[in-house]
């Protein structure tokens, strides 16, 4: 996974959505919708809160990074 996939993926762990991450970001939401679903698709998950688990489970996410 990218390293900007990671950064979109733990904004919306901590509860960001897709508006909120984008203009954090300096995204567009369709931006941020295609990492997340290019993260889920890299980690093999069933949906993006099975990515967040995946991801948390393997020490990735980074909760206090973003938000």
């Amino acid at each position: 996974m990218s390293e900007r996939e990671a950064e979109v993926l733990t904004c919306y762990a901590v509860g960001s959505d897709a508006k909120a991450i984008a203009s954090q970001l300096h995204l567009s939401q369709g931006t941020v919708r295609n990492y997340l679903a290019s993260a889920t698709t890299k980690l093999d998950a069933r949906n993006r809160v099975d990515a967040i688990r995946i991801d948390s489970e393997a020490g990735w996410i980074q909760p206090g990074r973003r938000g």
